[in-house]
């Protein structure tokens, strides 16, 4: 019978939570659609559905203020999240603990919103020591509890990119560039945060800017290339790898450059084209067919009708004749200068670059990959 009660008692608070629910989503809905709602009458909905359903608390509290935020009433929201940042009641549950979580990231990102106001409001021609002083430890204040918000929630692993940006911004301003470089690190390759490409173009862009050595940069586009070989950066890295004195960096620029162009994304991309046709040029005068040839193996049976049918020869020559121009090459090169592809590319070149096209042809006919050997 005390088994029986139990059972009843969880299932009552369990349904009475899902009730709440429903009518806080319907209300709400309801308010948002009505002509003649006001954002204090959804405001007020907000503040009585969360004293009705406490277990509910946290997450209404977020999205009262992401609609305050909406609404341009900043100063709201702020009460809101600081309200929900300090509110308690019983342990949290695992869903609790996560709407927690963002409402800290939420109220830093307030913080960080208000240290960039307030510092655009100081001008440099203010004469006054004492305003400027007083201004000065104020930003200092915002600035402190930034971080410390940011510090807080980044402890807990998770996808933070927003929020990562933020932080980072607020760091470089101070000139703390070590900490930048830790934070970033911790955020790219800690095990315990999902994998997400975006971590390790952080860190890679805060290298850039602050002129790291090429082989720091190919370790974090390496991982990159992994997760996203199709990703925007990928150019730079083929590029970087090129670059290199060391030759297994060479044979890596040639597999990069051809991982890109599986992706039907960068298909009409004549940069991309660009790229494939300069580290096969390298690889064949270097005397590297065999890195060619195993890139090229992989893809020979699919890659002349995805990127080499008669229909794209045709097409592109008429009426994308810079794209034209780097892909004849590339067919030339892996298929041979009978290739309709390539006979295309001739016929166009005959019309223009002569002495270029005529420079291709020699190249093709000495080093393409359907020669004997």
């Amino acid at each position: 019978m005390s088994l029986i009660l139990v059972v009843l008692v969880e299932l009552y608070f369990q349904t009475s939570t899902q009730i709440i629910q429903i009518i806080w989503r319907l209300g709400t809905e309801i308010l948002l659609n009505h002509p003649k709602s006001s954002v204090d009458e959804l405001n007020l909905f907000h503040e009585r559905m969360k004293n009705i359903g406490v277990k509910n608390f946290l997450q209404i509290s977020l999205e009262q203020a992401f609609y305050l935020l909406c609404n341009g009433q900043i100063e709201d929201a702020s009460r809101v999240l600081m309200v929900a940042e300090s509110w308690r009641f019983g342990t949290f549950s695992a869903s609790q603990n996560k709407f927690f979580k963002l409402i800290q990231a939420y109220r830093a990102l307030l913080d960080y919103r208000a240290w960039l106001d307030k510092k655009a409001s100081v001008t440099e021609g203010d004469s006054d020591f004492a305003s400027h002083s007083s201004t000065a430890q104020e930003i200092f204040g915002l600035y402190k509890q930034a971080t410390t918000s940011f510090q807080e929630i980044l402890r807990f692993p998770g996808v933070w990119d927003p929020f990562v940006q933020c932080y980072v911004d607020l760091l470089e301003s101070s000139g703390e560039k070590h900490k930048v470089e830790e934070l970033l690190k911790e955020y790219a390759y800690n095990n315990k945060n999902p994998a997400n490409p975006n971590a390790h173009v952080y860190l890679y862009e805060f290298l850039k800017r602050n002129e790291a050595t090429s082989e720091k940069l190919i370790n974090v586009l390496k991982i990159l290339h992994s997760l996203v070989p199709s990703h925007r950066l990928m150019l730079e890295f083929s590029q970087l790898l090129a670059e290199s004195d060391c030759e297994k960096h060479h044979k890596l620029a040639v597999q990069v450059a051809f991982d890109l162009l599986d992706f039907s994304s960068w298909k009409k991309d004549v940069n991309a084209w660009k790229c494939l046709e300069r580290r096969l040029m390298n690889a064949l005068i270097r005397n590297h067919k065999a890195w060619v040839m195993d890139e090229w193996g992989s893809r020979k049976a699919w890659w002349p009708a995805y990127h080499f049918s008669k229909c794209h020869a045709r097409e592109e020559c008429e009426h994308n004749e810079p794209l034209a121009l780097r892909k004849g090459m590339v067919a030339g090169i892996l298929l041979g200068r009978a290739h309709h592809y390539f006979s295309a590319f001739c016929i166009l070149g005959s019309k223009i670059q002569t002495k270029s096209i005529q420079n291709m042809k020699t190249f093709v006919n000495t080093y393409s990959c359907a020669n004997p050997d």
